[in-house]
């Protein structure tokens, strides 16, 4: 089941004295929905996604942070203290540090996120069979996971994770390693979480969150620079030059608002897909 998110003014400082690495940041996620954290490299973006995860203080212990983070009915003041898998499953930017190792094949790495969640039983090859389906890589299952490439890898991650069913989905730069068939099926997958799960996915790049997201947050030193759903974002003509491929974005926009302004046919119909008539 989905999880609502509320952020309020968190602020947080690897070590005392160590600059901000997230400022004063207040959001509100609503259940189900699909967020996009853009911005680039040391935005804050992996923090964030840590801290809602509740693995920080376990690899930081001189963390110093303030403010408070609810997920559903629980909340909590500063972070928390533990890790909360499966209710936040995180899938890692670097998916090959997320294989556990430990089993010969995938579908036994997903087996073994079952057992360590106290769910095994006469439903989990069923669940392990339509979890490899629905990320398309049933061809997989008898693979040795060091095997794989970095896109299987990812997909793998994925699995993992998505196993566990949780209400909060965390995915850090998830396309990294994927070419463009790849990016088009985790598209599908995203959007059929829609309502289902919260999710929360970073990229330094904007075109893939615009393609799936229910609404963006772009954050630049620890700041949360602007907020808004897609269609708003490029409609409204933010000056966002840190953000990777916003400077296209623009001149898209621009130049499609211009031909419907020259009789063109087609560009009416960009536009309102695009949401932005």
């Amino acid at each position: 089941m989905a999880a609502r998110l509320e952020i309020s003014s968190l602020s947080l400082r690897y070590s005392q004295g160590a600059p901000l690495a997230i400022s004063a940041l207040s959001l509100t996620i609503p259940e189900g929905s699909c967020v996009g954290i853009v911005g680039p490299t040391g935005a804050g973006k992996t923090t964030l996604l840590h801290c809602l995860a509740g693995i920080l203080g376990k690899h930081h212990p001189g963390i110093v942070l303030s403010g408070r983070l609810q997920i559903g009915d629980v909340a909590y003041e500063g972070f928390p203290r533990d890790i909360l898998f499966p209710t936040v499953g995180l899938v890692l930017q670097d998916p090959f540090v997320q294989i556990s190792g430990v089993r010969d094949k995938v579908y036994e790495e997903l087996l073994f996120t079952i057992e360590n969640t106290g769910r095994g039983g006469e439903g989990s090859d069923f669940l392990i069979q339509s979890v490899l389906r629905n990320l398309g890589i049933e061809h997989l299952a008898n693979r040795k996971p060091t095997t794989l490439s970095g896109g299987e890898t990812q997909r793998v991650a994925l699995a993992s994770i998505l196993i566990a069913e949780p209400s909060v989905l965390l995915l850090d730069e998830p396309i990294t390693a994927l070419d463009a068939t790849a990016q088009a099926k985790l598209r599908a997958i995203l959007k059929g979480l829609h309502g289902k799960t919260t999710v929360l996915l970073t990229d330094t790049q904007i075109d893939f969150p615009l393609s799936v997201c229910d609404e963006i947050v772009i954050l630049d030193q620890g700041k949360m620079i602007v907020a808004g759903k897609p269609r708003q974002l490029l409609s409204d003509g933010h000056d966002l030059a840190n953000v990777g491929g916003w400077k296209r974005w623009g001149r898209i926009t621009a130049r499609l608002k211009d031909l419907s302004h020259e009789a063109s046919r087609e560009a009416p119909r960009i536009l309102k897909a695009l949401g932005l008539r």
